[in-house]
């Protein structure tokens, strides 16, 4: 089996290494069309994940940047974020 180096599982062991991650798919969409006109949302993007039913919804507003299911700590917020630049403040 393939290890990590270094990294500590929570059995005290190595945390094992995934050979194949599941891929996850980042859509931008149009904030304007899906929230309306009158919206502080300035982005909007939709996560899908490989091994997982359902989508996530990430939005940026006036709060930062949040899953609509899961709140800030989500790991769809952390994918997002690492993908895309922020948008500017409004």
């Amino acid at each position: 089996m393939a290890r990590a180096s270094g990294r500590p599982a929570a059995d005290g062991g190595e945390e094992q290494f995934d050979l194949w991650p599941p891929r996850v798919q980042v859509e931008a969409l149009d904030v304007r069309s899906v929230v309306g006109a009158q919206t502080r949302v300035t982005a909007l993007y939709r996560v899908r994940y490989e091994r997982e039913p359902g989508v996530h919804q990430v939005f940026h507003d006036h709060h930062g940047w949040y899953c609509a299911d899961h709140g800030p700590a989500c790991k769809a917020v952390r994918d997002v974020t690492a993908r895309h630049v922020p948008p500017p403040a409004p």
